[in-house]
């Protein structure tokens, strides 16, 4: 069983495990991010936005899934706020880009895409709080373990 300290019914927040999902996000997101600056451009087929769309969405989920697994106290919350902290550092050199270039900033989109990158690492860690409920082996170590001798 997990131990897990509340205060007034929320659990309190590992910011370790939320800074280290955020890495992992970024290091799946930051080589999808410049690919797709380099190839989508406004002529640039449906189908190719929507596979870096799908990209991205899985670099967040994969954020959340870090999360998940490093704090299973709390993993939707952790994998929430791990997915925005990616989102956050994606944004921010975004934001400067365009700042620099004179491109035109969309500051009402910007929060729809933070809740949509915390969906995605709410699911991320919903699926790393299956695995390990389900029993199945976490890591590789584990199904080792497991393994007959």
């Amino acid at each position: 069983m997990v131990s897990c300290s509340y205060h007034l019914g929320v659990p309190q927040l590992d910011w370790n495990v939320i800074r280290s999902a955020a890495i992992a996000g970024l290091t799946v997101l930051v080589p999808i991010t410049i690919l797709s600056l380099l190839v989508i451009d406004d002529d640039s087929s449906v189908y190719a936005q929507l596979a870096f769309f799908g990209l991205t969405m899985f670099g967040f989920t994969a954020a959340g899934y870090g999360a998940g697994k490093m704090a299973p106290h709390a993993p939707m919350a952790h994998g929430a706020l791990g997915a925005m902290g990616t989102w956050l550092v994606i944004q921010g050199f975004g934001v400067l880009r365009r700042l620099v270039s004179g491109d035109d900033i969309n500051w009402l989109g910007y929060p729809l895409q933070a809740m949509i990158a915390a969906g995605c690492g709410v699911l991320g860690a919903v699926f790393a709080d299956w695995i390990r409920r389900s029993g199945r082996p976490v890591s590789v170590a584990e199904m080792r373990r497991q393994l007959p001798k």
